[in-house]
């Protein structure tokens, strides 16, 4: 069994999912406590500002799947100290469902911004960090490089990602709908992939007078030198703010870079209105700052409108991903499904070569040199796998590979009960 909880923009917002981060150590602490208390044989976790998913497997555990998403569910809650109703806010789901999610996500169609790329590389993330910390189960591990597969079919034989989409996309969208880019200054605060990404649209858009600051100063450096733009310390970044027109924000900090103080105070040395756009989760600028006279703030949440725009632009494709990704997850589904008949088939193995063992031990009239004898033991072979591959093709018929529950469940009691 695989199981997946979502916790995603199109049902939490932004609030809920800030509470639902995971660090790289959460990551690590909370596949100690499905391992050690729930028996999880496999977990990656994808978080970003738009999701958090969590990605697990059991191995079997045929109709137990309410039973075993209950369990993970109660652990995450606990686990992130909250104590409201969660359910208003997730998907959850199993086995298949799973599969078809991933393989969405994977080519853009659950992003904010059907056919992002961004997801690819984030998802490339989760994956390699999983692996690093052998956090993997098979079933997920064979079901990501499916995934990978797929998306990559999918980007190179439609126009989904054609064009620069991306949540700093829509950001510089939305300054323009406020501004003459051609004629405002810009301060970029991060220069992480997002705050670099931020930078190539607005100079592509026209802002040549664009300023980056990052805690690290290097970096800033750095990406400003890729755009002969400029790059200031971050202990500058409020002074700086009294010049700016835009002020967008795409740092990794757990907590607000600014208070309303001191946006108070940039407030008063300025005559001009000024847009802040906050792409981060959890967020770098507290929702207060809002209500300050002549501040616009914009959240992640808060492009979904121009989001919604552009994908107009791409809703053609979707349909042709969509069914890609059906030829792609029959062929996936088949194999998990015939791994669910894993246990009863090597059970069955075994048991009837350990009869075939017990009987000849028993056997009076075979001396030791027969049972030492290789052709003996190729014809013991050959017996046992011409038998025992008859019953397995009837097993798989019978349960349709694996796909019929019901059958599955008897065939697994059968020949794996008490084994």
């Amino acid at each position: 069994m695989i199981g997946l909880i979502s916790i995603n923009y199109k049902h939490a917002p932004l609030e809920i999912r800030e509470q639902f981060d995971f660090s790289d150590d959460q990551k690590s602490d909370f596949h100690q406590i499905l391992k050690s208390n729930y028996n999880v044989e496999g977990l990656m976790i994808l978080s970003t500002c738009n999701r958090t998913e969590i990605y697990f497997e059991y191995e079997n555990h045929i109709g137990q799947e309410n039973k075993l998403m209950h369990s993970v569910l109660k652990a995450l809650v606990d686990f992130k100290s909250y104590t409201e109703s969660l359910s208003p806010y997730l998907e959850k789901k199993t086995n298949k469902d799973v599969m078809e999610h991933i393989f969405r996500v994977i080519a853009g169609l659950e992003s904010m911004i059907v056919g992002e790329y961004q997801i690819v590389e984030q998802l490339k993330d989760a994956f390699s960090f999983a692996k690093k910390g052998n956090m993997l189960g098979p079933i997920i591990s064979r079901m990501v490089q499916k995934a990978f597969e797929t998306g990559k079919y999918i980007r190179t034989n439609t126009n989904i990602d054609k064009g620069a989409m991306s949540v700093s996309y829509a950001a510089v969208e939305k300054a323009a709908q406020q501004f003459d880019v051609s004629k405002i200054k810009t301060l970029c605060v991060g220069a992480g992939e997002t705050g670099a990404l931020s930078v190539q649209h607005m100079y592509k858009k026209g802002c040549k007078d664009i300023t980056i600051t990052n805690r690290t100063f290097e970096k800033a450096e750095q990406l400003a030198n890729q755009f002969n733009i400029q790059a200031i310390p971050f202990q500058e970044l409020k002074t700086s703010l009294s010049e700016v027109d835009v002020a967008l924000f795409s740092t990794a900090s757990k907590k607000s870079l600014l208070t309303i103080e001191d946006v108070e105070d940039v407030m008063l040395t300025r005559e001009k209105e000024i847009l802040f756009i906050d792409l981060c989760v959890p967020r770098n600028l507290s929702k207060e700052i809002g209500n300050i006279e002549g501040v616009n703030l914009v959240d992640i949440d808060a492009l979904k409108d121009v989001v919604n725009t552009n994908f107009n632009k791409r809703k053609m494709e979707v349909a042709k991903a969509k069914s890609f990704i059906a030829e792609f997850l029959f062929e996936f589904d088949d194999w998990a499904s015939s791994r669910q008949l894993r246990p009863s088939i090597l059970s069955l193995k075994n048991q009837f070569n350990e009869l075939l063992d017990s009987d000849l031990e028993k056997c009076s009239c075979c001396n030791e040199s027969l049972k030492n004898c290789k052709q003996f033991s190729h014809y013991q072979s050959r017996l046992s796998k011409k038998f025992t591959g008859r019953l397995i093709q009837q097993i798989k018929k019978v349960s349709n590979n694996g796909k019929n529950e019901q059958a599955l469940a008897i065939i697994n009691q059968i020949f794996t009960d008490g084994k």
